[in-house]
């Protein structure tokens, strides 16, 4: 359709006509017989007139013929096109107006070919696997790196996606509940990150899939936790042995003499004091590493909130803030008290008075929510950085995996730990989700 369908040329002859026909019309009503000059000399008028406005208009078809032709060009996205200058005059303006609005059309249309040139590279070279589904599970979209992992490289567009992931049912089940986080697919040392997000493309519900192979990182992030795990017992072990290897070398001297003296005896005494004291303080520390290797599945179970506030207050003092959870709460009651515990350990040894430690709860229909508030000062920024690195500790008897054995029961919960300076010190937050589980065993108890 062209932008000016106008035929000024066949308007122009409809205007003449009725101009022609309207002043012989004229003449004869107002002019007598006798008056031939007088009329001859309005009849050239009219025809000079006449042949004014069918030029005129003719010139106005021929403009709107030549930005018919331009418009037609936009049309089919020829945006290098453009009217005849020579036969322009009356359009000029309109003329120019669509020659910057095509300059402006081929500018964006060669941007966004670079952009989609940009995606359509970055999408084909990238590492992770991306697939893309409707609302109907059927694959619109997937890169060389989904095809290479799930089909050996074979296309699977317009497969449904629930039958390209037939052989990987972990994959299957954890694309099927919308699973976010780390994944084992396939060979149990391949370590994969599973992203699902969900969105609206012309008004129809889509899917896209990312997988990460992590499976590299992991290891080189193994390798360096077991280096710094060998270099902290190595220092730990050294930090014990070395002393007790001169205490023992010392009381085995002092035995040698034929009779033991008062002072002696006194010494022996204090020496074996020593080695057991260091003794205790190594198994003490090996123990809590025991503990965060051993650390077993969560066992949900409806929580009694006030039994775990009794049983905390046995151990530390803090003031109970608000009112305990009404909801129930299926968690494991003792991993929870022991995340606590590590928690209120950390704010006494950080010089937390009794009663500048609070603990509160809050819920919603969503999520229960644990704020321990202490008056300690708080971290430095270095420290509130690195306090959930494993084996970060800057306590002189630290293990450093007391706030990650906090973080690993969170995370086997689904949870979140959170650090933040708060004045007048630090408060730890802790998200726990609301999980199915729980949501059906309040649908049931109901």
């Amino acid at each position: 359709m062209a932008l000016l369908p106008l035929k000024p040329g066949r308007t122009g002859l409809y205007l003449g006509a009725a101009l022609l026909t309207g002043s012989f019309a004229g003449l004869l009503w107002y002019s007598l017989p006798q008056h031939y000059v007088v009329f001859a000399a309005y009849a050239v008028f009219v025809l000079l007139l006449w042949l004014l406005l069918r030029s005129y208009l003719h010139q106005l078809d021929t403009e709107v013929m030549a930005l018919n032709l331009q418009a037609d060009s936009l049309r089919d996205q020829s945006f290098n096109l453009s009217a005849n200058r020579a036969v322009l005059r009356e359009l000029t303006p309109l003329a120019e107006a669509l020659n910057q609005m095509s300059a402006e059309l081929a500018q964006q249309r060669a941007t966004l070919y670079q952009r989609e040139l940009l995606l359509d590279t970055v999408l084909q070279t990238n590492p992770s696997a991306l697939i893309l589904t409707d609302e109907q599970g059927r694959v619109l979209f997937s890169n060389p790196a989904a095809r290479h992992l799930l089909s050996g490289g074979r296309r699977f567009d317009g497969s449904f996606f629930t039958a390209v992931l037939a052989d990987w049912p972990e994959l299957q089940q954890a694309c099927q509940s919308g699973f976010q986080g780390l994944i084992h697919a396939g060979d149990a040392q391949n370590v994969w990150h599973l992203s699902v997000s969900p969105f609206r493309l012309n008004q129809r519900e889509h899917w896209l899939y990312q997988l990460k192979p992590m499976t590299r990182e992991f290891k080189l992030e193994e390798i360096k936790a077991w280096k710094k795990l060998i270099r902290v017992i190595g220092h730990e072990l050294n930090n014990s042995l070395a002393p007790m290897s001169s205490l023992a070398f010392s009381g085995a001297r002092l035995l040698q003499k034929p009779a033991l003296s008062a002072a002696d005896q006194t010494q022996l005494a204090q020496m074996f004091g020593v080695i057991g004291e260091r003794a205790a303080q190594l198994n003490q520390f090996l123990q809590a590493y025991l503990n965060f290797a051993k650390l077993p599945p969560p066992q949900p179970a409806p929580v009694q909130f006030s039994s775990l506030i009794n049983s905390l207050q046995n151990q530390y003092e803090f003031e109970l803030v608000g009112d305990l959870p009404k909801q129930t709460w299926l968690l494991d009651q003792a991993q929870l008290m022991q995340l606590l515990l590590n928690v209120l350990k950390n704010a006494e040894e950080a010089g937390a008075s009794s009663s500048g430690t609070t603990l509160c709860f809050r819920e919603s229909p969503q999520q229960l929510v644990l704020e321990v508030q202490d008056d300690a000062g708080g971290l430095s920024a270095e420290v509130l950085q690195h306090a959930l690195v494993p084996f970060y500790t800057t306590k002189p008897q630290g293990s450093g995996i007391g706030l990650t054995l906090c973080r690993d029961i969170m995370a086997s919960h689904g949870g979140n730990l959170e650090l933040f300076n708060q004045s007048p010190g630090l408060l730890v937050r802790l998200t726990f989700p609301r999980s199915l589980a729980d949501t059906a065993f309040a649908t049931a108890n109901a």
